[in-house]
């Protein structure tokens, strides 16, 4: 299977690959807060603008807070979720079936191309 029939969906910073959408999100943010959102991204591949497939809705995170921590209180964990929730829903609408099995983070998935 080619790389461009698997997707793997990542976290980003809105923002992080230029340093101007880097300070505008910094100041924008309110108490240390940045927009974050979920990248749907052929798997392996270097993370290139032109690579990326679907990209989600943004929501509000601590710069520094672990998603990862699903305890509560997390203000922001029902948003990421949804929002995760919502890149699931495109990419099926899209013909892409998602693969069962775990990741590196809960919002680690993995999808191929239906056929």
């Amino acid at each position: 299977m080619r790389n461009s029939e698997v997707l793997e969906v990542h976290l980003e910073e809105l923002g992080q690959r230029s340093w101007k959408g880097a300070l505008l999100n910094t100041v924008t943010g309110s108490y240390g807060s940045a927009q974050f959102r979920f990248v749907a991204r052929p798997a392996g591949s270097d993370h290139g603008d032109a690579e990326t497939r679907i990209v989600g809705a943004t929501f509000p995170m601590m710069r520094f807070q672990d998603l990862n921590n699903r305890t509560q209180p997390n203000a922001w964990l029902s948003t990421a979720q949804e929002r995760l929730e919502e890149l699931d829903v495109q990419l099926l609408q899209n013909g892409w079936r998602r693969q069962e099995g775990i990741g590196s983070h809960w919002w680690s998935r993995t999808y191929v191309k239906a056929s």
